[in-house]
């Protein structure tokens, strides 16, 4: 009776798309944040890049927003700004410069809110080439060659951290983010997207620690769009140990 009624029930067109990847501990990585390309500062990436080799990294995350995709936003297009196409060429050069940067890391690529500006557009526009993968991120930016591995609704989990874009929680924003990124995430996390570096420290019920980080950003500091804002530049060194410990470096660029 119960199999039969089981059986009665559709089936569900549900198609989760959540890729989670879990790293291994023992490793140090440069996390580089909403670097919003072609519009990015050349000069806070250059920082960032170089805190990296200092540092001695075997991994790269970048945080989501990498490309800014701003020709295929829903907003009103600025005069001047580059053609989709050329944001392309540009954010490959970006790719190929990170990768020649760190030739022996992992680069790892975490979707933004920016980047899911392309299946937006693809999905209102043109739903018919949504399943080319001509159009994917992958191929546009060529990053299969330059072993760059892109993740899509999906966070990165490393010993108790977990690397997330931020945008895919809700309410973070406003005032003291960092602590309501734990209060989303109920453990140890690093977030991008507000631009704004913040930190945040808590102990759990069996006294173990929980940290929380926003970090910077490492665009344009003064877009038209927002002249006045209350962004400051950074980007993160994180050390996870072979016991799993976590050693968080929330770095700003004063510039």
């Amino acid at each position: 009776m119960t199999d039969h009624l089981y059986k009665n029930i559709p089936k569900s067109y549900f198609k989760t798309r959540k890729t989670d990847v879990k790293l291994p501990v023992n490793r140090r990585i440069l996390v580089l944040p909403d670097i919003h390309c072609p519009y990015h500062s050349k000069e806070a990436l250059w920082e960032a890049i170089r805190g990296g080799q200092r540092a001695g990294v075997d991994s790269v995350i970048v945080l989501g927003d990498m490309m800014d995709f701003h020709r295929i936003s829903r907003y009103p297009n600025e005069p001047g700004t580059l053609s989709f196409s050329d944001e392309i060429k540009v954010g490959s050069q970006l790719i190929f410069s990170i990768r020649d940067a760190f030739p022996d890391c992992e680069i790892m690529y975490i979707q933004g809110n920016h980047e899911a500006r392309l299946e937006a557009y693809i999905s209102k526009n043109a739903p018919e080439f949504g399943d080319l993968q001509d159009l994917t991120m992958s191929h546009l930016l060529d990053l299969k060659t330059q072993e760059v591995d892109y993740i899509v609704d999906g966070f990165i989990h490393c010993g108790d951290m977990s690397f997330i874009h931020g945008h895919e929680i809700p309410g973070i924003g406003g005032v003291n983010p960092s602590r309501k990124l734990y209060t989303k995430m109920k453990k140890s996390a690093i977030c991008g997207h507000l631009h704004r570096p913040e930190s945040f420290y808590t102990r759990d019920g069996a006294g173990r620690m929980i940290q929380c980080h926003v970090l910077g950003h490492l665009g344009e500091p003064n877009p038209k769009y927002w002249p006045r804002n209350d962004w400051q530049h950074g980007y993160g060194i994180v050390e996870v140990s072979k016991r799993g410990y976590v050693y968080v470096n929330n770095i700003i660029i004063d510039s």
